[in-house]
């Protein structure tokens, strides 16, 4: 994977990381990002002018792409609302890799090296890791830190530390549902779009995609309640702006790094983003790392190597 391609995933991971924990902390998850989606494509409309016209074959792209990033913006902000930021965020986009490796493979025709393969697999082991780290200690027959037993099928209505540790799991199980779903949708969008940049350039693709899915978005939660959707905008701006620039910034290097590597590598070493989210969410949120986490974090990095030797 060439040097350069590597620089852009790893800024474009903690670009991205940042302003997912800024949706997390916000209290208008939905509103919020479907604000982004609009305001961003806003800012950045000055680089689509020298683009135009877009080249025949991409608007199927745009289309196609608009609709799954309404469903994964949606999907998001409701995992973020089941689960914590250092579960959500490490699964979401942990799984995705997978299966942006499959589609590549069967839509795009690309067939990694067995270097790029080892990479690919040690980067999804240590994201099972990062992901899984809440439900370890949690599993049938583990104890808990005051010494418990913990087993399913404890009767969560009892006050007791094994049924706050059940409800815990099940709250998990719900967090990682949710974050899956969103895996499936990241690996479709970053198809589509991996397809779309081999034909124009990444932002003026992303500003038709985000204006495109950023008004039917906002349009669609509109119909529910006008007065409450233009309330947070005005509320809540700051937060819209800051994620709205950084989403657009962070696909970008993204899209440019798909340009001159390999979709499923490029896709793989972008997740790096998931070890600085479960940083930030043990530093900021206040939420547990541990060493499970740092094993973890530890083979993404490595795999993120193999990548890199993989050329």
């Amino acid at each position: 994977m060439p040097v350069t391609a590597l620089a852009l995933v790893l800024a474009a991971g903690l670009l991205h990381a940042s302003w997912n924990l800024i949706l997390k902390r916000s209290s208008e998850r939905v509103l919020v990002a479907a604000w982004a989606m609009l305001l961003g494509a806003v800012v950045f409309i000055p680089t689509l002018v020298p683009a135009w016209p877009p080249p025949a074959g991409v608007w199927p792209f745009v289309g196609a792409s608009a609709v799954v990033y309404v469903a994964y913006y949606g999907c998001l902000a409701r995992a973020y609302g089941d689960g914590d930021f250092s579960l959500v965020y490490p699964i979401a986009r942990g799984m995705a890799p997978a299966m942006l490796a499959l589609w590549a493979v069967l839509f795009l025709g690309e067939r990694p090296s067995p270097g790029g393969v080892l990479g690919i697999a040690t980067i999804l082991c240590g994201l099972v890791v990062l992901g899984g780290a809440p439900l370890w200690p949690r599993v049938a027959g583990a104890r808990g830190e005051d010494g418990n037993d913990v087993r399913p099928g404890t009767d969560s209505s009892i006050p007791t530390p094994a049924g706050r540790r059940w409800r815990q799991l099940r709250a998990h199980t719900r967090g990682s549902g949710s974050a899956f779903l969103v895996a499936f949708f990241i690996s479709v969008y970053s198809t589509l779009d991996g397809a779309a940049v081999r034909q124009w350039e990444p932002m003026p693709y992303l500003v038709l995609v985000f204006g495109l899915s950023g008004l039917a978005f906002v349009g669609m939660l509109a119909t529910r309640g006008a007065k409450r959707v233009f309330r947070v905008l005005r509320t809540h701006f700051r937060p819209i702006a800051m994620i709205a620039v950084m989403t657009i910034v962070a696909y970008a290097l993204v899209l440019r790094a798909f340009q001159i590597a390999p979709i499923s590598y490029a896709g793989a070493a972008r997740e790096v983003g998931i070890v600085f989210g479960a940083l930030a969410g043990w530093l900021l949120l206040g939420e547990r790392f541990g060493r499970i986490r740092t094993v973890g974090a530890v083979l993404v990095f490595a795999g993120i190597g193999l990548l890199a030797l993989a050329g």
